[in-house]
């Protein structure tokens, strides 16, 4: 039986000349598709951990003693200044450190376990997905993690274990001395020679691995593969403005899946491209996720 296309709303505006939302804001029809759904792809955001106490660093108030966060997260800014660069990632660490899983966390594991054939894409560098007891196979981090540590020069990246030991120290310093260029890590490896190491995380600017963005494309599978369509796409906690979020969305879209977006703010129709049969439900991660997963996971 033939399939209906998928109707496009990208022309229809308002009288004031701004799109108008289309997405279902119904929880009742979500969880009737979730429950017919086996093919699940998640992308998880900053909005995430937020509930966990982990500042998002992102639009408005995205401040850091005076500097902008997000200019300290660039290989410019490493090169400039490595030990002030050094101190916000080490102040985030610590901000991880404390914080603890929320309830949408502990929902997105236990509906991982659960469903053999869901994968999160998260773009968070904290390790609360982990802590919360998410299928290591099932979560793969586009940005790296934070505890994790590599070279700036050359190709030595550490294991935990050794990065946990590096860091320690650092994290243990009193924090209101300032660090020194002599207190930033350096390279393991005599050939590299005072290499300063650096967070193992993919900054602005910088490139996602290509290992991982292949292993995704296989995961996603060719448009024309349909044993691998994708029933749903859940997108928790971000707008999906940096690339590749935004394309991970439409490729699986075109395999068939129909988007759920949780985020904070309200929606703004000029994004994502959500359709009568998408779902824009506004609010806290961590109040609607275990909801919206409450069919599979349970209470």
């Amino acid at each position: 039986m033939a399939t209906e296309p998928v109707p496009d709303y990208s022309d229809v505006v308002s009288a004031t000349g701004f799109l108008r939302p289309r997405a279902s804001r119904s929880m009742a029809t979500f969880h009737e598709h979730l429950l017919t759904s086996t093919r699940i792809l998640a992308l998880l955001g900053a909005g995430l951990s937020a509930s966990s106490g982990i500042p998002t660093y992102r639009g408005a108030g995205g401040l850091w003693r005076t500097h902008d966060a997000t200019q300290l997260s660039t290989p410019a800014a490493f090169a400039a200044d490595p030990a002030l660069v050094w101190e916000f990632h080490l102040e985030r660490l610590k901000e991880i450190q404390k914080a603890n899983p929320n309830a949408a966390h502990h929902a997105l594991a236990e509906f991982a376990k659960k469903n053999v054939h869901s994968l999160a894409l998260t773009m968070n560098v904290d390790n609360l997905s982990e802590r919360a007891g998410h299928p290591e196979e099932a979560l793969w981090h586009l940005h790296g993690l934070l505890g994790n540590l590599k070279c700036s020069s050359c190709d030595l990246l550490l294991s935990p274990a050794d990065s946990a030991a590096t860091l320690e120290p650092l994290l243990q310093r009193d924090s209101a001395n300032s660090l020194t260029l002599d207190d930033v890590p350096r390279c393991r490896r005599e050939e590299c020679k005072d290499g300063l190491l650096r967070p193992a995380v993919v900054w602005f600017t910088e490139s996602l691995p290509q290992p991982l963005l292949a292993s995704i494309a296989t995961w996603i599978g060719d448009v024309n593969d349909t044993s691998k369509n994708i029933d749903a796409m859940l997108v928790i906690g971000t707008s999906a403005l940096v690339y590749p979020a935004t394309a991970y969305i439409e490729a699986a879209r075109r395999k068939g899946a129909r988007v759920a977006v949780v985020d904070i703010e309200k929606e703004d129709p000029s994004l994502l491209g959500l359709a009568e049969q998408d779902w824009y439900l506004q609010g806290d991660a961590a109040v609607l996720v275990p909801e919206m997963l409450k069919p599979i996971i349970g209470s």
